[in-house]
């Protein structure tokens, strides 16, 4: 299981130790492998009891105008698509009443293409940067966020989901210096959706100051080298996103585009992609202590390692553990193959 860090040593706005380097990518003051192994690697003990039951936190209700507005658009995938509720089904039956589901997906089309052209000013010396993409779209199956120019990019968490969820000890949008610029970062996330938020105590899951509370976070366990230890090593671009990562994300997803998309998609696929090490390091927790169903809201197997895909737009599905087990040679039932 990785480990967890103390609130000495701990900041939310690097959430893990990163992937192996992109091409591009500083490594000269990487982490020694001995010290990544001792962070990242999982126990090889049997699997842990069950973690006792933990409070629900409360999601009070939103505006379902909001809600619609910047929500990514969900449209078929493969395989049918089944209603979600009596929302989906009063979608879906307006739009066979309106001229079907091709004038559905043009409306989608539509929807997706709001925000471009929008231009956002921003501060603490990041560059200002005009919306020139559309929104993704979500397989409605698989759950999967797509995004046309980058097909390989798949998160199946947006930017919303992930800090409703209380990641990063509450603490993202925390208040840091910035021991290059000498600058104090505290209005740098402007353009952070309002709705994303709507209902949410941001004095405890977007600015609450170092230590955290790692009692919001959906998994618990706090994880991550500190903003100053990533800033040092060169891992932030900071003239694009001076938080890193998760910064990168909602902006792309919003339909930002920089010159650092591709390294930020190439240390995504690396952490949570197909082949992602944690990623496989998780589900090979799932198949080494027996386990043939990922639980939506209990972890049994590596907390610590589900936190850190978290962060990083990632929940595994049952989907994914049978295509790993599958790929280890194992038997699938088709009840189980069948499983989302």
């Amino acid at each position: 299981m990785a480990r967890t860090r103390s609130a000495r040593n701990h900041s939310p706005s690097a959430v893990l130790d990163p992937p192996p380097a992109a091409a591009n990518e500083p490594t000269a003051v990487d982490p020694t492998p001995a010290a990544a192994a001792s962070a990242t690697s999982p126990r090889s003990a049997s699997p842990p009891a069950a973690s006792p039951k933990r409070r629900k936190r409360p999601v009070e209700p939103r505006s379902a105008r909001k809600k619609q507005r910047l929500s990514a658009i969900e449209v078929e995938g493969d395989g049918d698509r089944e209603g979600e509720g009596e929302g989906e089904e009063a979608v879906q039956r307006a739009r066979r009443l309106d001229g079907g589901a091709a004038r559905g997906r043009l409306d989608d089309e539509a929807e997706r293409m709001t925000r471009v052209g929008k231009k956002v000013t921003l501060g603490d010396g990041q560059r200002d940067y005009t919306i020139t993409c559309p929104l993704p779209w979500r397989d409605t199956k698989t759950r999967e966020f797509h995004f046309d120019d980058f097909p390989e990019f798949r998160p199946n968490l947006s930017p919303e989901e992930i800090i409703r969820q209380g990641s990063f000890d509450g603490g993202y949008f925390r208040s840091v210096k910035s021991q290059k610029s000498g600058r104090e970062l505290h209005e740098d996330w402007s353009d952070f959706p309002k709705e994303w938020y709507e209902g949410l105590d941001v004095s405890r899951y977007l600015t609450r100051p170092d230590p955290g509370d790692d009692s919001v976070n959906k998994w618990q366990p706090r994880m991550g080298q500190p903003y100053e230890a990533w800033e040092k090593s060169g891992w932030l671009r900071p003239e694009h996103d001076a938080r890193g990562w998760f910064t990168w994300y909602y902006r792309f997803w919003l339909g930002r585009r920089c010159d650092d998309d591709q390294r930020q998609v190439q240390r995504w696929k690396g952490v949570a992609g197909e082949t992602g090490r944690f990623r496989r390091m998780l589900l090979g927790q799932y198949r080494k202590h027996g386990l043939s169903f990922v639980e939506p809201d209990e972890e049994h197997a590596s907390p610590g390692i589900r936190q850190t895909l978290n962060h990083w737009a990632y929940d595994p599905t049952t989907a994914h553990l049978n295509r790993f087990r599958e790929e280890k040679g194992d038997r699938v039932a088709n009840d189980d193959a069948d499983a989302s």
